[in-house]
């Protein structure tokens, strides 16, 4: 009895795992930008398309904070609450007035 064939079996199941996560990823990230792309329209403001994203923070309460920028010129800061429902914040601006945090370095 050979007793590498387990531990193939465990490899090979990890690199499957592996490349699921790896190819799950981009899906991830793109109901991420629809759900930021969302909430920044239905909060009054206008962004079509996202230019970029960047984490910026996270509240007292535990939220990530996130920068995103549409392409539009528009620059917001959205949250993703713990149970990863989004909502929108502010603006870029507006939440560098309140904490003398910018959103992007170039903007």
């Amino acid at each position: 009895m050979d007793d590498s064939q387990p531990a193939l079996k465990i490899i090979s199941g990890t690199l499957l795992l592996f490349a699921l996560a790896l190819s799950a990823a981009p899906a991830r990230a793109q109901l991420a930008l629809q759900a930021f792309q969302i909430v920044i329209n239905r909060s009054g403001e206008n962004c079509k398309t996202i230019e970029t994203t960047q984490p910026i923070g996270t509240s007292s309460g535990g939220d990530t904070l996130v920068a995103v920028a549409c392409a539009n010129g528009g620059r917001h800061v959205v949250r993703i609450h713990q149970d990863n429902s989004v909502s929108y914040m502010t603006l870029c601006d507006e939440f560098k007035t309140r904490t003398g945090i910018r959103c992007f370095d170039d903007k």
